[in-house]
């Protein structure tokens, strides 16, 4: 189990670099003597942040048909060739199956129409699974995003009908991404991968200043602009049920994702022991802990990211984690937490943020990523 993966479109956008170690760890389950299920913990894809291009043309739609979700998988197929390659050679052994559970980064996956073009792409039909949760042997995962309060979505109602076409139905913190903030994103393309990010705004004052004035004009505008403006666009609907929340987020700079398992106990308290493992995403961090017969984890995640010291600047890649779990003949389960740690280069700060693209291109060098 592993999650957070966000291939992308190749763009200074895609942050996902680690072809190379994904593919030999998918590679190295292919030819067990035991069935196996690889399951992608949600954000497998980044098609938030991934454009839709047209005749050379890139934009960020914020209406999300079929076509746009097909385009973008096109460029991230492209972009990641190596690792459906693997993907296929795993899924041809029949006793394996792939299951993609459904985060908030790759909610595409709900369109019919890139599910069967994935499983087209692997050449696979039969076990080949998409889900917003896994749930099999005492063992459950999925991405988390449904317990936290901004990312949520309705599994209820995952599509809206506009102008007659079928588009998805994602938070408004994610059609905000998309319309208003890419442009900083393919500004600053490294910065959103530093953490802890209060610390990374603490030593890059302009850009925290950039994005508040960015995140008020888009509150402001979503409160008193845009639904009178696009009254009869269902994107752009008043937020009611979210200007509490991303009120307290401005007051106190807080952009980093609330404690989705402190959510998660509180709601499932009464039906917590009907599994032994939990498994989640959606936060970027490492997180363990055990009560009793229950265990909890965030193995964190595949994207190219780096942990910021405060006090020399120096910018260190974090490892790659993920989740083995074997299932006895008895369905007692032994689980590991293993890393991945791709050889790179120690980074300043300083240096980083006078050229950032300089540094993106470095570090697809040194994890030999090729498109």
């Amino acid at each position: 189990i592993l999650g957070d993966i966000e291939m992308g479109g190749g763009t200074l956008t895609d942050d996902f670099i680690s072809d190379k170690a994904l593919s030999k760890l998918i590679y190295s389950l292919c030819n067990k003597n035991i069935p196996v299920d690889l399951v992608l913990n949600g954000d497998t894809f980044d098609f938030l942040k991934c454009p839709y291009i047209v005749n050379n043309a890139a934009s960020y739609p914020r209406h999300i048909t079929s076509d746009v979700s097909l385009a973008k998988f096109r460029l991230i197929y492209n972009a990641h060739t190596s690792v459906f390659e693997a993907l296929k050679r795993f899924a041809q052994e029949q006793k394996n199956r792939i299951f993609f559970i459904v985060g908030n980064h790759d909610a595409d996956l709900v369109h019919p129409e890139v599910q069967e073009s994935i499983k087209l792409v692997l050449e696979s039909s039969e076990n080949v699974f998409f889900s917003f949760y896994y749930n099999m042997h005492g063992v459950h995962a999925e991405h988390g995003h449904q317990y936290d309060f901004l990312n949520k979505v309705s599994e209820e109602h995952l599509f809206l009908n506009y102008q007659g076409q079928k588009i998805l139905n994602i938070p408004w913190v994610s059609l905000g991404l998309i319309s208003k903030f890419m442009s900083l994103k393919e500004q600053y393309p490294m910065l959103e991968r530093i953490t802890p990010r209060p610390a990374m705004f603490s030593h890059h004052k302009s850009v925290e200043k950039v994005i508040t004035r960015h995140s008020l004009m888009y509150l402001l505008k979503s409160l008193a602009y845009y639904p009178i403006r696009y009254y009869s666009d269902p994107t752009y609907t008043f937020p009611r049920e979210l200007i509490r929340e991303f009120y307290r987020r401005l007051k106190n700079v807080h952009w980093d994702i609330d404690e989705i398992v402190t959510v998660f106990k509180k709601k499932r308290k009464k039906k917590l022991y009907r599994n032994k493992i939990y498994i989640f995403g959606h936060v970027h961090k490492r997180h363990l802990e055990q009560h009793g017969t229950i265990t909890i984890i965030h193995p964190d995640t595949w994207r190219d990211e780096y942990l910021l010291d405060t006090q020399t600047r120096q910018l260190t890649s974090k490892p790659k984690r993920y989740v083995r779990i074997l299932v006895e003949r008895d369905q007692s389960l032994r689980w590991e937490l293993l890393d991945i740690h791709p050889s790179r280069s120690i980074l300043h700060f300083d240096d980083l943020i006078r050229d950032e693209k300089k540094y993106v291109q470095l570090a697809r060098e040194e994890e030999g990523y090729e498109q």
